[in-house]
């Protein structure tokens, strides 16, 4: 896994600058990846697992709603004469 992300990460600025010199930037990436593996030999497996747990949870809804839901409150403010246009449900 720590290969793959240092392939992804040299390859993506490989193509934003187009200048070949710039795959030398893979050694200092790849001593980063062997630092991280050293404290934690799953970090990339763990980081990947938090990556597809709880960062939808986190980009989708926290950051609008300020919460963690599947979908957001509808609210229905009451009219004039204090009476609501949705009749209320029960999610459950």
């Amino acid at each position: 896994m720590a290969i793959l992300v240092n392939m992804v990460v040299t390859m993506e600025v490989f193509l934003l600058v187009k200048n070949p010199v710039i795959l030398l930037l893979a050694i200092p990436v790849h001593g980063i990846c062997m630092l991280l593996c050293a404290r934690d030999a799953r970090f990339f497996d763990l980081a990947q697992l938090w990556a597809q747990t709880r960062l939808p949870g986190f980009a989708g809804n926290r950051l609008g709603w300020r919460g963690s839901s599947y979908s957001p409150l509808i609210v229905d403010f009451p009219r004039r004469n204090g009476h609501r246009s949705l009749i209320p449900t029960v999610y459950p």
